[in-house]
Formats: C-alpha cells, sequence, structure tokens
C-alpha cells in the first residue's frame, strides 16, 4: 500500500523556512512523521516518484474507495495527496500578501511556536486595508479546519454548512497537514462510485 508523505512547510517572520514530512498511517487511523513510519517493522520503502510516498504491507487489508462509495468510513485524512505552506503568526500582513498572491492563494493557514493552527490569513482584498496593523496574527480571522479523521462525506457537510469551498485539514495536535477542497471530496466519491460499479 502507497502513501503520500504531506510536507509542511511553515515560513518565519524573518523569511526563513521550516519543513515537516507526516505520512496518514491506516494502521493507526492518523497521520504520523515520516521518521516514526520508518521505524515500523511494517515500512516496506519511501519511494520517490512518481511523488514522494510511504509503501508499507499493512496487517490487515484496509477499506477500499470501491468499498465505501459514499465516504462515510474512509477519512480525509486518508485522501490527501499533498501538504500546505502556512505562515508563522508573526509574519508581517505585507510579506503574507507577497506569499498568497506568489503561490496563487486565495487563504493561508497561520500558526503558533509550536505549529498549531491558531487562524487564517484571507486573500488580499481582504487584508489589503489591516496592512499596517503589523503580523498576521492580527488580521487573521478564526480557522475552520477539519480533523484529519472525519469522514470525506462528513468533510464536505462541513464546508457546506460554514459556505468553503475548502478548509484546512489537521492532525489532532491541530498541526495543518493539507488542504480538502470540495471538488477533491466530489471527484474522490465519483471515482469510489465508480469502482464500486465496476
Amino acid at each position: 500500500m502507497r502513501h503520500p508523505i504531506l510536507h509542511l512547510e511553515v515560513l518565519a517572520a524573518d523569511g526563513t523556512r521550516a519543513s515537516d514530512h507526516v505520512v496518514f498511517c491506516r494502521l493507526r487511523d492518523q497521520s504520523v512523521r515520516v521518521e516514526e513510519c520508518c521505524r515500523c517493522a511494517r515500512c516496506d520503502a519511501i519511494e520517490e516518484l512518481p511523488t514522494p510516498a510511504v509503501s508499507c504491507t499493512p496487517p490487515n487489508h484496509p477499506l477500499e474507495p470501491s468499498e465505501d462509495p459514499r465516504g462515510e468510513t474512509i477519512v480525509v485524512g486518508s485522501i490527501l495527496c499533498k501538504g500546505t505552506l502556512v505562515l508563522s503568526d508573526e509574519v508581517p500582513v505585507r510579506r503574507a500578501l507577497e506569499v498568497m498572491r506568489d503561490a496563487d492563494r486565495r487563504s493561508v493557514p497561520v500558526v503558533d511556536n509550536r505549529h498549531v493552527m491558531v487562524g487564517l490569513i484571507h486573500d488580499a482584498a481582504f487584508v489589503r486595508p489591516l496592512a499596517r496593523v503589523g503580523a498576521v496574527g492580527h488580521a487573521m480571522s478564526s480557522p475552520i479546519a477539519i480533523d484529519e479523521r472525519t469522514p470525506v462525506r462528513m468533510a464536505l457537510k462541513l464546508l457546506v454548512a460554514n459556505h468553503l469551498r475548502e478548509a484546512t485539514v489537521v492532525s489532532k495536535e491541530r498541526v495543518p497537514l493539507g488542504i480538502f477542497r470540495d471538488v477533491d471530496g466530489l471527484r474522490w466519491i465519483t471515482a469510489a462510485r465508480r469502482s464500486a460499479e465496476g
């Protein structure tokens, strides 16, 4: 079984970037750091191509999408394919605007010094009047995050209930893991249904 490695990149106020790599463990039903994953006896290899992933042999066969085409059991953490960029709460708002423009993002998660998600900084149209306030910690809004153990269908319902197209997926410690978009969930359910029918 192949599990994508999720890359978390944290931009600090001084411009430096720190990286962390996690993988969703279907055995533990939560994300773990790649170093911890590699120590597991079930880890077979780290693969670089076509994208970085961990190959492992779980003791029991995890549920396949075709066995749960409605996404009522398979969790959102298991379908993430890549990580995300986040900002320290001390990053200047002006720098945050540059990052969002360069990355073509409408919002970016904001984290504290333990990489715990504390807010969300929105696109230039919302933030520009606040550019003089200093750090993003003073201009962020309260985050709506999805726990990695939330079933895919429930994650889609959370987006709809909050009138969102996307939300940050977080670990149980509230560390960002990736972005879940409504289109990703709908495509996953469509593919799972086709697999179940075919």
